[in-house]
């Protein structure tokens, strides 16, 4: 009876240590806080934010050092619930959100060199896209108001020979602490891309560090 008395403390002690140290992602929501990296992104209605499962797992990794993706922060996937899926493809309107080490220089052509971005960012064999616009932005989200950064529309092939499709992306990089983060849309060409590049701007409140 003794060892059960002293064993059983034990058992809590080591199941509170167990439970502490897995932490899971963050709550997913029209709000989303990343703890660690003390940044939190409130979007507009209708719009909801998660840590996809995948995402989270590597970010494990690579947090453990055993994965070599240069992320900061694991990544973030924002859908538009509201509007649900829409087009032949049925494809539901999102955005992605990466931060990784290095800083984004706007003046390399992603046409003519490999190394357009930092590693971990969006990026294709430059055979397969043209960058059809690119403007300097100076964002009004709350909390980031000020800050620069460069919007890029690309057109680009998913796809080989009969599989091939004509695809758009939508690209908006800025620089931060010597960080870079990044907003990357993928739009069909079967729907109204400009219209969901609105939508993306509209779709933030805030983005505080």
């Amino acid at each position: 009876m003794s060892k059960i008395r002293f064993l059983f403390p034990l058992l809590i002690l080591t199941l509170f240590i167990t439970t502490s140290c897995t932490k899971g992602p963050p709550a997913p929501g029209q709000t989303i806080t990343l703890e660690e990296q003390g940044i939190t992104i409130g979007l507009s209605d209708g719009w909801e934010a998660e840590v996809e499962g995948a995402d989270w797992t590597l970010w494990q990794r690579v947090q453990k050092g055993r994965a070599e993706e240069p992320w900061i922060i694991p990544p973030v996937t924002v859908t538009n619930v509201e509007l649900g899926s829409v087009g032949r493809e049925q494809r539901m309107m999102q955005w992605r959100l990466k931060g990784v080490v290095g800083e984004f220089d706007p003046t390399v052509n992603p046409e003519s060199s490999p190394d357009t971005v930092p590693p971990g960012l969006w990026a294709l064999d430059s055979t397969k896209l043209e960058l059809l616009e690119q403007s300097h932005r100076i964002l009004e989200w709350s909390g980031l108001e000020g800050v620069e950064a460069e919007a890029r529309l690309y057109e680009n092939t998913h796809g080989y020979a009969d599989t091939s499709a004509i695809w758009h992306t939508y690209t908006v990089a800025f620089t931060h602490d010597g960080n870079t983060y990044e907003f990357v849309m993928s739009l069909p060409d079967t729907i109204d891309y400009r219209d969901w590049i609105e939508q993306f701007w509209s779709s933030i409140q805030s983005f505080t560090f």
